[in-house]
């Protein structure tokens, strides 16, 4: 399941657990759920905030520097 596929997943979780005719129990499950889709996600957050730090250290890389006689 991709990033996007994730938030929309968590947000079913929300509106189940929103539901007033949720029972306990099933609102235990969707909570579990819920936490381990928002882990997926900020995995991937993680991942990706990873992938910009090194892209933005190449391209300071690439930069040029002045000449200082």
């Amino acid at each position: 399941m991709n990033f996007e596929e994730s938030l929309k997943a968590l947000q079913a979780v929300i509106a189940k657990l929103e539901d007033r005719n949720t029972t306990l129990d099933s609102g235990v499950a969707e909570f579990e759920k819920g936490i381990l889709i928002t882990r997926d996600c900020l995995e991937a957050i993680n991942k990706s905030m990873g992938k910009v730090a090194l892209l933005q250290k190449d391209m300071d890389k690439l930069i040029e520097t002045p000449f200082k006689e």
